[in-house]
C-alpha cells in the first residue's frame, strides 16, 4: 500500500530521518527537510513547505524538498527556500533486478507533482535532479512533459576513504603546486562552531559570496544554522594578516559539500582556493565523512579577481564526475 504524506502528518520527521539516511546523495541543505535549517526562522515565514514523502506501508520511498511562495511581484515561485527543490530517494526501496522503484511509487510521486503545480499554478519552478543511483527522477519528467528546460551540470565527486597519502596522488600535479603555495603563504583557519559562534557575537563573519551575503538571504540563515550546529565549517585564508579568501562547506556524518569559495581584493597575484579546498577534505576526512563533493559550481564566475586568479577547475582534485540537472519550468 503506498501513499503520499506531508510535513503536518504524524510521523513525517521520523520517516524523513529514515529517508535521508538511506539517500545516496545526503546534500546537507535537506537534511531535514526543511523545518530544521530552513523553516524555523521569522525570515522564512513567507515561505509555504509543500515537502511530501511518498511511502510504501511504513517505509519511505521518496522524499521531496518542495517550498512555495509569493515574490516581490506577487508570483508565485516554487523552490526550496532560495535554492532549487530537490528530491531524494531510500536506496533500499530499489528492486532488482530492474534497478528502479516500485511503479506504484513512481506514479505517486508523479501525481502529487502534478496536484501541487495545478493548485500553485507557479511563474516559475526551479529543481533539483541529483540523479540519485544514476537514475533519472520521475519528477524530472514531468517537468519536461510541462515545457521545463534542462541544464546538464556535473558534480566532482572524491571518495575519502582513500588514504590521505593516495587522495594528494589524486590531485593534478600543477594543482598540487598551488596547493603546496597556498600552505607555505597562507595562514589557513578552519571555522567550525566554536570559533564561529564567537567570531558572530564579537565581530560578524565576513559573508563574501553573493549567495550567501544578504543577511535575509535564506540560503545563509541556514548555512549560519549549520555551522552553529556542527554541521559546517568555514575554511579561511590570510596572506600577510589580511582575510583574502573564504570556502564554505557543510557535511553530514558520511558526506561533506562545497558550497562556495571566494577570493577577496588584495589577494596576492595566485590562485588561493586550491589550498582551502584541500584543507577542507582532509578536515573532512578526520571527521569520517567517506565522501567529498565539489559541487556542481566550484568557484561562480566573479568570485576570483579577474586577471589575478585562475578558474579553480574540480577536477584537478582527482574524483569522479556525477551527473546533475538543473531543470527551471516557467520564469521566462
Amino acid at each position: 500500500m503506498h501513499a503520499v504524506i506531508e510535513t503536518t502528518d504524524s510521523g513525517f520527521s521520523e520517516y524523513w530521518n529514515k529517508l535521508y539516511a538511506n539517500d545516496p546523495v545526503q546534500n546537507p541543505l535537506y537534511m531535514q527537510g526543511g523545518r530544521g535549517h530552513f523553516g524555523g526562522h521569522e525570515k522564512q515565514s513567507h515561505f509555504t513547505d509543500r515537502s511530501f514523502l511518498v511511502m510504501a506501508a511504513d517505509e519511505p520511498v521518496f522524499g521531496c524538498s518542495l517550498t512555495m511562495h509569493v515574490d516581490d511581484k506577487g508570483r508565485n515561485c516554487m523552490g526550496y527556500f532560495g535554492l532549487e527543490a530537490s528530491t531524494h530517494v531510500n536506496r533500499s526501496s530499489i528492486v532488482e533486478p530492474s534497478n528502479n522503484f516500485r511503479p506504484e511509487a513512481i506514479r505517486l510521486l508523479q501525481q502529487h507533482i502534478y496536484q501541487l503545480i495545478d493548485e500553485i499554478q507557479p511563474h516559475s519552478l526551479e529543481y533539483l535532479d541529483p540523479v540519485s543511483c544514476g537514475i533519472m527522477s520521475p519528477v524530472t519528467q514531468v517537468l519536461l512533459q510541462k515545457g521545463g528546460v534542462p541544464v546538464v551540470e556535473k558534480a566532482q565527486v572524491i571518495d575519502l576513504s582513500l588514504s590521505q597519502r593516495a587522495l594528494y596522488r589524486n590531485v593534478a600535479k600543477s594543482c598540487r603546486g598551488l596547493v603546496e603555495w597556498g600552505r607555505r603563504n597562507l595562514e589557513i583557519e578552519v571555522v567550525t562552531e566554536p570559533q564561529f559562534e564567537k567570531r558572530e557575537e564579537t565581530q560578524g563573519t565576513q559573508w563574501q559570496s553573493s549567495a550567501a551575503a544578504n543577511s535575509t538571504n535564506p540560503a545563509r540563515l541556514a548555512y549560519e544554522k549549520l555551522i552553529n550546529e556542527g554541521n559546517g565549517f568555514l575554511v579561511q585564508g590570510r596572506y600577510k594578516g589580511k582575510l583574502v579568501s573564504s570556502s564554505l562547506f557543510v557535511h553530514t556524518d558520511r558526506t561533506c559539500n562545497y558550497v562556495f569559495g571566494d577570493v577577496l581584493p588584495g589577494s596576492p597575484d595566485r590562485p588561493v582556493l586550491h589550498a582551502l579546498i584541500w584543507e577542507a577534505m582532509v578536515h573532512s576526512k578526520k571527521r569520517n565523512c567517506s565522501q567529498f563533493n565539489l559541487g556542481r559550481s566550484p568557484v561562480s564566475a566573479d568570485s576570483e579577481t579577474p586577471g589575478l586568479n585562475s578558474k579553480l577547475i574540480a577536477e584537478c582534485f582527482g574524483g569522479e564526475a556525477h551527473a546533475r540537472l538543473k531543470v527551471t519550468l516557467g520564469g521566462r
